[in-house]
């Protein structure tokens, strides 16, 4: 394996940062989904006890889902691309990119 240069560890650092920002994107879709729909905002944390268990659950599975969908769908574009992302061998990422 060759020693990873600035360039792969830009790239590799953005392969990470790729879905995370995805899955947030796409939360911050859901909130603003759940405000139009109900009317008050979501519930900033949704284990504290001010918030009912329904509520929490259905918060916490859809938020979940969406996020994970976002994820999954950053990580196949990605897969595209020279881009490294979790998952992958980064040994032969690293060879591709130098």
């Amino acid at each position: 394996m060759k020693t990873p240069d600035t360039k792969s560890l830009f790239l590799i650092g953005l392969g990470f940062l790729v879905p995370m920002l995805a899955a947030h994107a796409a939360r911050k879709i859901v909130g603003g989904g759940y405000k139009l729909i109900t009317k008050e905002d979501p519930p900033k944390n949704p284990a504290s006890l001010d918030v009912e268990w329904k509520e929490a659950l259905v918060w916490a599975a859809v938020t979940g889902l969406v996020g994970g969908m976002a994820r999954l769908a950053a990580r196949r574009w990605l897969s595209e691309t020279i881009i490294p992302s979790e998952g992958d061998d980064m040994d032969e990422k690293i060879d591709e990119i130098a």
